[in-house]
């Protein structure tokens, strides 16, 4: 017999055994979104396994939604940056709920069904093991720099205790590596990968001994990957990395990595959350966040919005140089081939890292590009190459805004987010202005 309870976005049933299935599953929405009926619920979930602890032998995390959290409930474009900047208000909720998840005092395993990008996959870390499905469409990711912000709620300091300073800065949480389920068990992201993730996350609780049960880091004797010294030479590939960029969210990897490897966990939080609060504030965060966001707009742009079927139009992703390289090689030969050029590093997040920029005069070829490993953007009328125009007029940003605007004026219609899109990972447009659209104001 088991005893099921709802409240919020949480629903949580209590078995036989004293194992609780909690379930993410926000009503009516086709995903679980941190907002606040997330944080009633877990909350009021967290209440009753605290005052149960007696009768508590494990907890299992899942979602009823075919992801498992896919970020916060906003969308910049549509929400001032003011207010956008509101909802990481609840950054202190999710980092106090994450932390009493993984204090009860007993074994909690994750079932990872589907995707988690920043705050979810923080979530995830609190546990105390993670099994996710060996669909290779899944994606885990502490994504947060690619906004301009860290992790704010955990997950920094977490990376740190588990991976050590340097592979966080660097590999992790720096760049804002988006692991797939076989990178992420090589990596040791998380512990095991099943095709039923909930019975094997249940039979790792059930395997563990009884009592009081803690983080591995919170052990004694544990010892932080690399010591908690920042190493030698670490700052200067930071500062290597992030040369004529504005964005300081690297920098703050770092210091965060480095400041809390030390400190006590309470602390470090602590120093996690004041970080990221600070990078909300800046001047870039609305922009990174609008390209963020129209990132996800291109890798989910449903096929049925289809005008007349007509040619794709191939632009490669990359460097100006690449792109213009394998133009011109295009245009002598007369071929039109899917090209194999490395993309901007934020293309990782939502797509395949070696994927082109694929034009499009029609939806209906969306599902073709993408089973090829493109990129697509969706042209709507005309066969004029954006991206090659921009190229024509870079690389000086303000020079490739007026191309933007020229283009427009003369009739090209685009989808805004595929421009915006495009215009920084195919052609070198600076990413922190959210894309050649949004920095010129053009749509």
């Amino acid at each position: 017999m088991t005893d099921v309870q709802q409240s919020g976005s949480v629903r949580w049933s209590w078995d036989t055994d004293g194992i609780v299935t909690v379930t993410l599953d926000d009503p009516g929405r086709t995903a679980n979104m941190l907002n606040q009926r997330h944080y009633d619920g877990l909350g009021a979930c967290l209440d009753d396994l605290t005052r149960q602890r007696g009768r508590l032998r494990g907890v299992v995390l899942t979602s009823a939604k075919r992801s498992f959290i896919a970020g916060p409930d906003f969308v910049p474009s549509e929400i001032p940056p003011d207010e956008a900047a509101g909802t990481y208000q609840l950054l202190t909720p999710l980092r106090d709920q994450a932390r009493r998840l993984e204090t009860l005092g007993r074994p909690v395993a994750a079932a990872l069904n589907g995707s988690a990008l920043g705050g979810g996959f923080e979530l995830a870390l609190a546990c105390h093991y993670r099994v996710g499905p060996h669909d290779p469409s899944v994606v885990w990711a502490l994504a947060e720099t690619g906004m301009g912000i860290i992790p704010g709620s955990g997950g920094t300091v977490r990376a740190t205790r588990m991976f050590g300073i340097a592979a966080t800065v660097l590999q992790i949480v720096g760049p804002g590596t988006a692991y797939h389920p076989a990178q992420a068990l090589a990596a040791g992201l998380v512990d095991e990968l099943a095709d039923d993730v909930i019975a094997a996350a249940r039979s790792w609780v059930l395997a563990q001994p009884a009592g009081h049960f803690v983080q591995r880091w919170e052990r004694p004797g544990y010892e932080i990957p690399g010591g908690t010294a920042q190493p030698t030479g670490l700052a200067e590939e930071v500062r290597r990395r992030s040369q004529g960029s504005p964005v300081r969210a690297l920098a703050a990897v770092l210091d965060v990595a480095a400041r809390s490897a030390a400190a006590p966990l309470d602390e470090a939080f602590e120093i996690e959350t004041a970080a990221c609060r600070a990078l909300l504030s800046a001047p870039e965060f609305p922009d990174l966040a609008h390209l963020f966001y129209a990132m996800r707009a291109v890798a989910t742009t449903p096929a049925e919005l289809a005008p007349t079927r007509m040619q794709a139009e191939l632009t490669a992703a990359g460097s100006q140089a690449d792109a213009r390289e394998f133009l011109s090689a295009q245009a002598q030969a007369g071929t039109r081939e899917f090209p194999q050029i490395v993309a901007n590093p934020l293309a990782a997040l939502f797509f395949a890292p070696e994927a082109p920029i694929v034009e499009i005069t029609d939806a209906e070829l969306i599902p073709e590009v993408r089973a090829k490993g493109g990129i697509p953007v969706l042209l709507h009328g005309g066969h004029v190459s954006f991206v090659q125009t921009l190229l024509d007029a870079g690389p000086d940003p303000a020079a490739m805004a007026a191309a933007a605007r020229r283009a427009l004026d003369k009739g090209l219609q685009i989808d805004p987010a595929g421009a915006d899109v495009a215009s920084v990972l195919a052609a070198g447009f600076p990413s922190w202005t959210g894309g050649v659209l949004h920095a010129g104001d053009a749509r």
